[in-house]
């Protein structure tokens, strides 16, 4: 494979430096010469908005980083015709990384990509010079969302994407990765950390896509740590979220490890969940159709979330709900059916919960080999089944301990 240093472009790896037109130009001139690897190491590579090609490889070696510009004009406002950006999130493309309509590429090396999320929060301090927060969790940030990136790495409308090693750091500018309207997407053995009081700053974001692996990876986030939605606003044809697979994975969140579904999001069917670790959350894993979103975030179909399985999951040390499925009012509804957890333990602070409304029926929920531990402020929980037809429980048990469950924030900078 023909390889291409990003040095010999111009770029330089000070820290300070602005390398976006010359990591471009690499990226460039190795998709016209018929593809091949674009290098980058050996230094700290500040840059700004980058846009894939396709046969292209880039490669952040070990002793690089790809390092997000403290600039908000380094990250240009642009339109694809492709899709509709006014219905994205923030009503933006803004992003780090840009793999928009392109195919066969992929991001890959034992190297860092640092979002440099601190510059993209103004944290607000109290008379003593504290951080002032939200329910502990979050910093309160004043920010102009619309100069920020939206998402770091941002896969749209691609075929054969591969991400693979790579360490991002302080995503607090935006979510991690968002891969939306594509296909044959694989993360493996990737590494997400931030400081898990920032605002906005998801794992990984998988929308209208199918056929996408989440594998043996490690991500620690201040909001959702992956995301499996079917919301086709930005789309011009609907498409299903499908054969989603996340498996062998370690995730912590001040919000939700696993995010299934959303407000009025389409249909998100055949999806593996297995073999993974979610400790220190405020909950572990949310099937919700809420009361409200912002208005970018609410989609325009009814939903059907159906044929998921969970299995082999230990969810420890979780705040609020293991599991939480549940349908609010003005919410459009098709079903949710046929949802299995299996071979689950759990820790919690307040039992799983499980509820439809009285025309929005749940159907065949089963519970499987499960043990879960309820600690905490249980006491004022309200039934945690309702409007279910088909509630499997075998061999499931709720054992009751007097004790709390804290949430204790991964708060401790990625040194490796």
């Amino acid at each position: 494979m023909k390889e291409y240093d990003v040095s010999l472009y111009g770029a330089v790896g000070d820290g300070k430096t602005i390398n976006t037109k010359y990591i471009q130009a690499a990226i460039d001139d190795c998709s016209k010469n018929g593809g091949g690897r674009v290098v980058v190491s050996d230094g700290v590579f500040v840059t700004g908005t980058l846009f894939m090609r396709s046969f292209v490889e880039l490669c952040i070696e070990a002793n690089a980083t790809l390092k997000a510009s403290e600039n908000t004009d380094d990250f240009p406002h642009f339109e694809p015709e492709e899709w509709n950006v006014k219905a994205a999130p923030r009503e933006t493309a803004k992003c780090l990384i840009y793999f928009g309509y392109i195919n066969n590429a992929s991001l890959c090396g034992m190297g860092k990509i640092d979002c440099s999320g601190s510059a993209f929060c103004d944290f607000v301090y109290d008379e003593e010079g504290k951080f002032t927060d939200e329910n502990g969790r979050r910093f309160k940030c004043v920010r102009n969302t619309l100069l920020v990136p939206a998402r770091m790495i941002f896969i749209m409308g691609c075929t054969n994407i591969n991400v693979e090693n790579i360490t991002m750091l302080e995503m607090a500018g935006g979510w991690g990765y968002w891969v939306n309207n594509s296909q044959y997407v694989t993360f493996s053995k990737v590494k997400l950390y931030c400081n898990p009081r920032y605002p906005n700053a998801d794992g990984i974001h998988i929308n209208c896509s199918s056929d996408v692996l989440v594998d043996s990876s490690v991500i620690h986030s201040g909001d959702d740590s992956i995301i499996i939605r079917a919301n086709t606003n930005t789309l011009k044809e609907k498409r299903v979220c499908e054969r989603v697979v996340v498996k062998g994975c370690t995730l912590s969140s001040a919000c939700q490890a696993v995010r299934v579904g959303w407000r009025n999001d389409g249909i998100v069917r055949d999806c593996i969940i297995s073999d993974c670790i979610v400790t220190n959350s405020r909950t572990g894993m949310k099937f919700e159709l809420p009361y409200s979103s912002s208005p970018t975030d609410i989609g325009e179909n009814a939903t059907v979330l159906e044929n998921i399985h969970v299995s082999n999951v230990v969810f420890d040390s979780v705040e609020q709900y293991p599991i939480l499925m549940i349908v609010h009012e003005n919410n459009m509804f098709e079903r949710i059916k046929n949802i299995r957890f299996s071979n689950i333990t759990a820790s919690s602070g307040l039992y799983p919960v499980v509820k439809g409304r009285s025309d929005a029926i749940i159907e065949e929920i089963y519970f499987d080999n499960c043990k879960f531990t309820i600690k905490g402020n249980h006491k004022n929980q309200t039934l945690p089944f309702a409007n279910v037809k088909g509630l499997h429980l075998n061999n499931t048990t709720f054992d009751v301990v007097e004790e709390d469950v804290k949430l204790e924030l991964f708060d401790e900078e990625y040194k490796g």
